[in-house]
């Protein structure tokens, strides 16, 4: 992969990193893409890190959430209650992250039917939720430690969701995301015709090695698929 670079020219501050065989001078040619989401009080350098370990020839996206949360840390949309975003807070989240793909889908050389939106924890509940209402806009979803808030009131999109793919990875051992909202986010994914990959791994609130190995597999046939 080369090198990574910070960008200020579109609506929301993000990494990005193109890949080997990208060459400016060849302007018809689209990659397939991963936006990655950051979890609460993290930032855009989190995610990134992951791409060495992912398929190669992927045009990485890293955003900065556009709530500051602290210094150096953010969030997608202001935490009023945890694991219950406030519906109109979310729906701002969810427009502001659909404006900054169709920036990004302008702006870069990504093929618009291969974007994954790849999330951890806060991240991964805005993916989710991204995907059940805007399904149209992404390819699939790769939620880490997250969870689908049903509690939101979203507004999904019941025949754009049906068979859209997701991998979901989460720790037995996680103490700061339930196990148990992941299992009945699964479970109400699974309800709604999404074809669903789940696995749960001995870990906690992290990613690890054996975590990214399953999302590498997932995501390695989903791209065989396109």
């Amino acid at each position: 992969m080369k090198n990574i670079e910070s960008r200020t020219n579109l609506s929301i501050y993000h990494m990005i990193q193109f890949p080997t065989s990208y060459f400016p001078e060849n302007g018809s040619t689209r990659y397939p893409a991963i936006l990655a989401l950051h979890g609460h009080g993290s930032s855009e350098r989190d995610l990134i890190e992951l791409a060495p370990h992912l398929p190669e020839n992927l045009l990485w996206v890293s955003g900065r959430g556009p709530v500051v949360f602290a210094p150096g840390a953010y969030d997608w949309y202001p935490v009023t209650q945890f694991g219950r975003p406030e519906p109109y807070l979310l729906e701002q989240a969810l427009k502001k992250l659909d404006i900054f793909i169709g920036e990004l889908l302008e702006n870069y050389p990504i093929d618009p039917k291969k974007v994954f939106l790849m999330g951890f924890s806060q991240g991964s509940m805005i993916s989710l939720s991204f995907l059940l209402t805007r399904p149209d806009r992404i390819a699939g979803v790769i939620a880490q430690s997250g969870y689908v808030p049903m509690q939101s009131n979203i507004a999904i999109n019941l025949a754009g969701i049906k068979g859209k793919p997701v991998v979901m990875t989460h720790g037995f051992e996680d103490a700061s995301m339930p196990l148990d909202w992941s299992q009945q986010s699964r479970d109400y994914l699974l309800n709604h015709g999404l074809d669903v990959e789940y696995h749960n791994f001995h870990m906690g609130h992290t990613i690890t090695a054996e975590s990214l190995a399953a999302v590498r597999k997932w995501l390695e046939k989903q791209l065989a698929n396109e």
